[in-house]
């Protein structure tokens, strides 16, 4: 795929990541409910850990100058980065199977949602410690399986469709990622 093409791509789904962040998410005091990890994922399974990266983190700028919330943190844009990383090492190039998805989720609620973004949180309000990390396990249990549903129910059969119809092509042909849905 040429870059014109993947450059076009990744900005829609960073607009789209602003979006589902800044303007359909819940906001609580201590935790925030949003949907915007499907455009980050998306992003990572079609072009890879470095455009979901760079996504990521462009979309959590972006909507923090755009939509400010509170003060910027570069550890939450740490937090977005990993995201990216995270999904793209374990969805780019490769099939994606229901144990790979939970594995993939798992590694980023607890690095991502939990450790890191409990951090920035920390950091940031100086929430008890204690009522930081019981919002944020409950929200992170939670986040699990829903995550684990829309990758394998819904971001998989969409990436299938895309390179089955020649829309977005792997890297690596020689690869068969594309399992029968």
């Amino acid at each position: 795929m040429n870059n014109t093409k993947r450059i076009a791509i990744i900005s829609l789904l960073t607009a789209l990541t602003v979006i589902l962040a800044k303007l359909l998410a819940i906001n609580l005091q201590v935790i925030r409910i949003g949907v915007e990890f499907v455009s980050i994922a998306l992003g990572s399974i079609l072009f890879g850990p470095a455009w979901g990266a760079l996504s990521a983190v462009l979309a959590d700028i972006l909507g923090g100058f755009l939509f400010p919330t509170g003060p910027y943190s570069p550890v939450i844009s740490i937090v977005a980065i990993a995201n990216g990383l995270i999904y793209g090492f374990y969805f780019y190039n490769k099939e994606i199977t229901a144990k790979r998805t939970i594995i993939a989720v798992l590694t980023k609620a607890l690095v991502s949602d939990f450790i890191l973004m409990s951090i920035a949180l920390y950091t940031l309000y100086q929430i008890p410690l204690q009522e930081l990390l019981l919002a944020r396990s409950i929200k992170t249990a939670a986040v699990i399986a829903i995550e684990t549903l829309i990758i394998y129910l819904v971001l998989r059969p969409i990436r299938n469709i895309l390179y089955k119809k020649g829309w977005i092509l792997p890297d690596s042909p020689q690869t068969e990622i594309i399992k029968k849905d």
